[in-house]
């Protein structure tokens, strides 16, 4: 009996870790790897993710779904160690193999802090991403052409109805401070966000296509 919990002791710490004060535990997929299957700072990853309020939060309804590419069934992809996601994120997903599914337990002060993220995350919450790694590469990957996609009736110009859609479409309608996004992208105030304002990623051209 001894030996045996030795054993399950051994597991556990191999797949539990701490990183900063987000707890990460990869409970499915590798756990050692090659280095060039392994995460590591700047490089560019494709992840599945479901984000929910963890059970330890002290605000925010417990176990309650935020968002997840799951559903869209769109893998989220991103520079980790780059800025572009909460530093739960940044700092936990190090280290992860490719093929792993993995929970992260990140307090407010690697999530989204006291503020919160619109209604869904209140200020002070605990967060909890199941995410699977998908694909890992130190080569940065085509560049999205974000204006067209959300550029829905193709005239060349993002309305404020379209920003509201295309976050609803990302499951994000309730996070995002649309007028907020149109106040600073829409520079001449002309109610509209060209293809020369827009700040997103945005390819080439406003098509899609080569200029």
């Amino acid at each position: 009996m001894r030996l045996s919990l030795s054993v399950l002791s051994a597991a556990l710490l191999a797949s539990t870790s701490v990183y900063g004060a987000t707890q990460v535990n990869v409970y499915e997929g590798p756990t050692e790897c090659e280095d060039s299957e392994k995460i590591a700072p700047m490089n560019y990853l494709s992840m599945h993710y479901t984000g929910t309020i963890d059970e330890s939060s002290a605000t925010g309804e417990k176990g309650s779904k935020f968002d997840s590419s799951r559903d869209r069934n769109s893998p989220f992809d991103f520079q980790v160690g780059a800025g572009q996601v909460i530093k739960g994120w940044d700092e936990g997903l190090i280290g992860l193999c490719k093929g792993a599914k993995a929970t992260l337990v990140i307090p407010p002060e690697e999530g989204y802090g006291e503020q919160g993220a619109g209604g869904a995350i209140p200020g002070g919450a605990t967060l909890n991403f199941d995410v699977e790694v998908l694909g890992i590469s130190s080569d940065a990957p085509p560049q999205p052409n974000l204006f067209v996609d959300i550029d829905t009736d193709k005239d060349g110009k993002i309305s404020t109805d379209e920003v509201k859609a295309y976050f609803v479409s990302q499951g994000q309608g309730d996070q995002v401070d649309v007028d907020e996004i149109m106040k600073k992208e829409d520079k001449d105030q002309d109610g509209f966000i060209s293809w020369e304002e827009f700040s997103g990623p945005k390819g080439d051209a406003p098509t899609g296509d080569e200029l």
